[in-house]
């Protein structure tokens, strides 16, 4: 019987779990209880993403280490999941020391699409991400998500080898070998595929943002926490000797907000092609919960705790209000229907 594979996004560890989290958590869970159900045997994967400039930047305003808010938050997502009974079988931390080798050892195997060279941009620390002078001139130079202006950066950094692997990026998508859910999702990257793909800056100076893993052979950079956290797929299976990597290996759904979809569908298959390796089969894209049709978001403050539902409606009735609402969506992936 075939092995089958699901995980979420791993959430930041700048704020508190909120209710968008249990979503996506509880799509992951419907999912895996499904596959089990059927005796397939499952591995469902969740976690943290710990590294990079917000953590650092939280943990000072708050005058305690990266580390100690990292280990902090990180237990209150751990806690999170137990109230809402999910079935996770992996929970990684991308400061587990085990994660940290193993990234070194992606970097390592992705060096002949790596160079060195200078990045100018604009770079928001709420999405540790750089956006184009056409994002920021239509936000007016203000972040909508964390309500803070956009950053203009000039350093040497290391680059991926993005464009030389768009194209084959594009004929996975419009294969359907690699899936893309729903549909518009689908267009949405191939329009960004087919207008090209730029190599992407990924370490960043040390001495600008010094928490993170630093990059194999250079200590003055840390691998930028995007390209970094995406290895967790892999690295929570051991890649790339251990034999449930070889067992699991490629995902059989990963879901995701649609806010990340850039790094999912185009950057994280990249990488994989990078190592050789298969793509997920499919990438299941939701949408936000909003608040006054703004995203919920732990930088603006305008999130909903899922234990407020939990205290209202009881553990047990909440938990079986979440799965009703989200477990519809749950047979659509399965199905492979948009």
């Amino acid at each position: 019987m075939s092995n089958f594979y699901v995980t979420t996004s791993i959430p930041y560890v700048n704020g508190e779990p909120h209710l968008g989290h249990a979503m996506e958590f509880i799509l992951g869970d419907v999912v895996a209880r499904y596959m089990r159900s059927h005796g397939t045997p499952v591995i469902f994967s969740t976690g943290t993403d710990e590294h990079g400039g917000k953590i650092a930047e939280k943990a000072a305003q708050l005058n305690i280490s990266p580390q100690q808010l990292a280990d902090q938050m990180s237990q209150k997502f751990v806690e999170l999941l137990q109230e809402l009974n999910v079935s996770n079988d992996k929970f990684i931390r991308t400061t587990n020391p085990m994660h940290e080798k193993r990234a070194k050892i992606i970097w390592e195997k992705l060096q002949p699409y790596i160079y060195k060279g200078n990045y100018e941009g604009w770079y928001c620390t709420g999405d540790e991400a750089f956006f184009t002078e056409a994002v920021v001139k239509e936000n007016k130079g203000i972040c909508p998500y964390h309500n803070r202006p956009y950053e203009k950066l000039k350093e040497e950094n290391y680059f991926f080898k993005l464009s030389s692997l768009a194209e084959k990026i594009k004929q996975k998508i419009e294969s359907n070998d690699f899936q893309i859910i729903p549909e518009s999702k689908k267009h949405e990257i191939l329009n960004i595929l087919n207008t090209g793909l730029e190599d992407t800056s990924i370490s960043r100076p040390k001495e600008k943002i010094s928490w993170g893993i630093t990059v194999p052979g250079d200590d003055s950079q840390i691998m930028y926490v995007w390209f970094e956290a995406l290895m967790n797929y892999i690295t929570v299976l051991g890649y790339p000797e251990a034999e449930e990597f070889m067992k699991f290996w490629p995902a059989n759904i990963q879901i995701i907000g649609k806010d990340i979809v850039r790094f999912h569908a185009a950057i994280w298959p990249a990488m994989l092609m990078g190592l050789g390796l298969p793509l997920p089969k499919m990438l299941y894209v939701h949408g936000f919960i909003d608040i006054d049709g703004r995203k919920m978001s732990k930088s603006l403050g305008n999130f909903v705790s899922p234990y407020e539902v939990i205290q209202k409606y009881g553990a047990e009735h909440s938990v079986i209000s979440f799965c009703g609402t989200f477990q519809a969506t749950g047979m659509v992936i399965l199905t492979g229907s948009a």
